[in-house]
């Protein structure tokens, strides 16, 4: 079968507001996750979404006007979940222990995969490409806040707080790291990526001036 022309198309999407259609979201975003477990996003399509969902062509047209936002609508997803999950371990975390945030952070979003690193990877790789990765931008914006309030913790010093400029570097420092990480193929041992991370952090946050700290 052949994708469902543009033009056949309903020209408003339904939000899923009610439980069943919720239910049927969630249905369809799962089956494009099998999907790209077994295959990469170029031979994805609507159709072989549709029938692993076992819904109607016509029932995924009404809440994905095509593939672009069916992809859009799982990155959305998966980031979204991994943001909640960074955040609630930084919450946890125990301030005063050096870099104990930033491993936290890295264990989050390793751990956010679920066993799907693979489809992870092809997500992020996707994101990037099309100008999703601003779906990190909430969890970026929630470190830089953390830096800011709360500080980082030196070993046998209380922490110390950054300026929004310091924090802003070194919050987007640490995304890139994780990005890329989630994007490669074959990353480095994770145990080896969070004990870089936490020697970068530490080491720029001792050689801040002293009227910074």
């Amino acid at each position: 079968m052949t994708e469902k022309p543009e033009l056949n198309q309903r020209p408003e999407r339904r939000s899923p507001r009610q439980a069943r259609s919720q239910h049927k979201v969630g249905l369809m975003l799962e089956a494009a996750m099998q999907l790209l477990d077994e295959g990469e996003i170029a031979a994805l399509t609507t159709n072989a979404v549709a029938a692993k969902a076992g819904v109607s062509i016509g029932t995924l047209y009404q809440y994905f006007k095509d593939k672009q936002a069916l992809l859009d609508a799982l990155v959305a997803r998966e980031l979204g979940a991994m943001g909640e999950q960074v955040m609630t371990a930084l919450q946890s975390a125990p301030p005063s222990r050096p870099g104990e945030r930033i491993r936290q952070i890295v264990r989050a979003v390793t751990c956010a995969y679920g066993g799907r690193g693979r489809v992870h990877r092809l997500l992020m790789e996707h994101a990037l490409a099309h100008g999703a990765g601003g779906r990190t931008a909430p969890l970026l914006s929630g470190l830089t806040v953390l830096f800011v309030q709360q500080g980082v913790a030196l070993p046998g010093e209380p922490p110390r707080r950054l300026t929004p400029a310091q924090a802003f570097t070194l919050t987007h420092a640490i995304g890139g790291v994780l990005r890329a990480l989630a994007a490669s193929a074959e990353p480095p041992p994770l145990q080896e990526v969070e004990d870089a991370i936490v020697q970068m952090v530490l080491a720029f946050v001792a050689t801040l001036p002293a009227s910074c700290r």
